[in-house]
């Protein structure tokens, strides 16, 4: 896969996790055009990194906002869905092949829905330096 394939997987899972939220919880939201890498392997693969936050209005319940994501996800055969709790905070986290992963969190003091996304593990192009953004 290349890298620009594996950030537009990465970013279209992103847009359909929000979208799986009814549209009448959400007033808005905000893709990141821009990520980083982390380093994935031992052997020198790296993975983007980027995110998603979507304005959640209302004061939903958790359940009302994470349902929706975890019910459409549920039947794909290229992602697993785990449900946790973290620090108050439900999240769901989306777990891909190639350690693709996508961690999203409802954080409902400050009415928000956090995704922060991992890309499939690749090794980056030639002249591409891994501390940089992308």
């Amino acid at each position: 896969m290349s890298l620009e394939d594996a950030k537009e997987y990465a970013q279209q899972v992103e847009r359909e996790i929000a979208s799986a939220v009814p549209l009448e919880l959400l007033s808005g939201v905000d893709q990141r055009d821009r990520g980083s890498f982390l380093a994935c392997s031992r052997d020198g693969g790296h993975q983007w990194a980027g995110g998603l936050t979507a304005t959640v209005v209302s004061d939903p319940a958790p359940e009302q906002v994470l349902n929706p994501i975890a019910v459409h996800f549920a039947d794909r055969d290229d992602l697993a869905v785990r449900r946790r709790e973290d620090h108050g905070d439900s999240l769901i986290d989306l777990i891909g092949p190639h350690g693709a992963m996508w961690i999203v969190r409802y954080s409902r003091d400050r009415g928000e829905l956090d995704v922060d996304s991992f890309a499939t593990c690749i090794r980056l192009p030639d002249g591409v330096w891994p501390g940089g953004s992308y």
